[in-house]
């Protein structure tokens, strides 16, 4: 660690990546979830923001210039803003990076070396730096150089393919970002695994992530088992033929079987016992083959009744399930409830707001504090005072469109999350 800085003004500590440095010039979502799964594990994260701020600030339901979107993936960052199309800006940027621990970007390929922050000059600055470059396809091939979304990812990656409809084949995308989201999970875990290295061999490193390289590896263990023996073998149909839901008389259902007890639990919980004899049901791979068949009854069945009692039938004979809950009910779902897997805080901005806790507990070591989404440029003074300018430099940066004349500094509530 590089200990140059001092600690965030507002005592933020705690959590196992406690005083570590993040530098973050990534936008949109890849970067931006790995380096929020960073923060919250206690690391100190300075987003640098360009003058119009992250495009994603105004992306959706929002206030006066901060969506939920951002909120949701920016919480317990410290935002600065740094015009990196002027040269004293990316010196700033540069200065940065010389006393970061990490520095994650998601530019194309070669957007930032033509800036002059690309790895070659970042690591030879700071030989322990670990510098995480994010892509959409690669450095390669003919897609290389082009703009990459979660929703073209998906279409290329089979993903899309995965979600046809069975009826007529026609593809269809996940409705959310589940390959950016994958790529940052992906992005996170590269980091720590690149930072335990570095105490062992002092050094740091450069760790490459493409979406579709995550995105391929994300389908492959299950979605891709009939494409991946490329040597005759026995093939069933696909696993993604069971992601369905059960129509019930006032809603729908999710159950799923694996094992032979689940299966044989299903069909008493459905009145069917007398199939549990029929041999084309005897094993899973039977199962994939020929369920559809029994599938069908156990369907006729749960259909004509209400959701509450196929929820009671199946959850009494053990046989995993859950109702189809509705957006606006997740919160308040007694399990979400119970598990306090969510938590209602203050934004400075939105108001009062519910978002997920870490999903990762760590019983003995203390949890980082949890501080709501800066403003644009919220600590860029603190951030640069603290890398030894004096007012009068950052005045002169301010008046010169550096810092993108961004507010001054605003004072952060004093709430303790």
């Amino acid at each position: 660690m590089s200990g140059v800085w001092p600690a965030p003004r507002d005592g933020a500590a705690g959590g196992p990546l406690n005083g570590f440095r993040i530098l973050d010039l990534s936008v949109n979502m890849t970067g931006p979830t790995a380096t929020l799964m960073l923060a919250q594990q206690g690391a100190d994260v300075i987003k640098v923001e360009p003058p119009a701020g992250d495009v994603v600030r105004r992306v959706g339901t929002g206030r006066d210039g901060t969506s939920a979107y951002f909120a949701n993936l920016n919480r317990s960052k410290r935002s600065i803003v740094l015009d990196l199309q002027k040269p004293a800006g990316r010196d700033l940027a540069a200065r940065l990076a010389g006393d970061a621990d990490v520095l994650v970007q998601n530019y194309r390929p070669g957007v930032v070396e033509r800036l002059g922050l690309g790895p070659d000059e970042m690591c030879a600055a700071n030989p322990t730096l670990v510098y995480v470059s994010i892509n959409g396809f690669g450095r390669s091939g003919p897609m290389g150089a082009l703009p990459a979304y979660d929703h073209v990812v998906q279409a290329l990656s089979g993903i899309a393919a995965l979600q046809s409809d069975p009826r007529d084949g026609t593809g269809a995308l996940v409705r959310h970002g589940i390959v950016d989201k994958a790529t940052g999970y992906t992005v996170a875990q590269a980091v720590t695994a690149a930072l335990l290295a570095r105490t062992r061999t002092g050094t740091g490193t450069r760790i490459e992530v493409s979406m579709l390289d995550t995105a391929l590896n994300f389908v492959w263990p299950d979605g891709m088992m009939n494409q991946t023996c490329l040597d005759p073998v026995t093939t069933v149909p696909p696993i993604a033929n069971t992601f369905r839901p059960t129509r019930t008389a006032d809603g729908y259902v999710v159950l799923i079987t694996v094992t032979d007890d689940q299966w044989q639990r299903l069909l008493r919980a459905a009145g069917l016992a007398d199939l549990l004899d029929d041999p084309e049901f005897r094993t899973p791979a039977d199962r994939l083959k020929h369920g559809g068949r029994a599938m069908r009854q156990v369907a006729a069945v749960l259909a004509a009744l209400p959701t509450a009692e196929v929820l009671e039938r199946l959850s009494s004979h053990d046989v995993p399930c859950a109702p189809i809950t509705a957006l606006d009910d997740v919160a308040s779902h007694p399990q979400v409830v119970a598990a306090g897997s969510l938590e209602e805080t203050l934004d400075p901005v939105l108001g009062r707001v519910v978002q997920p806790r870490p999903a990762a507990r760590f019983t003995d070591i203390g949890e980082a504090r949890r501080r709501p989404s800066p403003a644009l440029g919220q600590h860029t003074v603190e951030v640069l005072e603290d890398m030894g300018l004096s007012p009068a430099e950052v005045a002169s940066l301010r008046a010169d469109g550096v810092l993108g004349g961004s507010r001054p500094d605003v004072a952060e509530p004093g709430d303790d999350r």
